[in-house]
C-alpha cells in the first residue's frame, strides 16, 4: 500500500525533528517525525512508520503508517499500513486497511 509514485515527494519532516504550526502544500510530503498543528492539501500526506501527526488534518489521499491522531478528512481515500493508527475522527469517501492497521475513531464513510 503506498501512495502514488508519480507524484513527486515535495518535502519531508525527518525522524527526530518535531514542527508545531499550520502547513498547506502541493504534490506529496512526508512525515516521519513529530507534527502539531493543522495539515492541507490537495494532494497526498504520507505519515512514515513512528511518525506522529496530532491535529487536523485535511488531504485529498492519506497513507498512514505511523499515527493519526485528531480530527481526519481524506477527500479521496485514506491507506492504513498494517503499522498505522488513526485515532479520534476520521471522514473519508474510502479507506483500505492493511491486516494490522488499527482505527480507533468515530468513523464516517461516505
Amino acid at each position: 500500500m503506498k501512495a502514488d509514485p508519480e507524484i513527486p515527494l515535495s518535502a519531508l519532516l525527518g525522524r527526530g525533528a518535531t514542527w508545531t504550526g499550520d502547513l498547506a502544500f502541493e504534490g506529496r510530503v512526508r512525515i516521519d517525525g513529530i507534527y502539531r498543528g493543522r495539515i492541507y492539501t490537495e494532494d497526498v500526506l504520507e505519515i512514515g512508520e513512528g511518525g506522529l501527526v496530532e491535529g487536523e488534518i485535511d488531504a485529498a489521499t492519506l497513507v498512514v503508517s505511523g499515527t493519526a491522531s485528531g480530527g481526519v478528512r481524506a477527500r479521496r481515500r485514506v491507506l492504513l499500513t498494517s503499522t498505522g493508527l488513526i485515532k479520534g475522527k476520521l471522514e473519508t469517501p474510502r479507506v483500505e486497511v492493511a491486516p494490522g492497521g488499527r482505527i480507533d475513531a468515530v468513523v464516517r464513510i461516505g
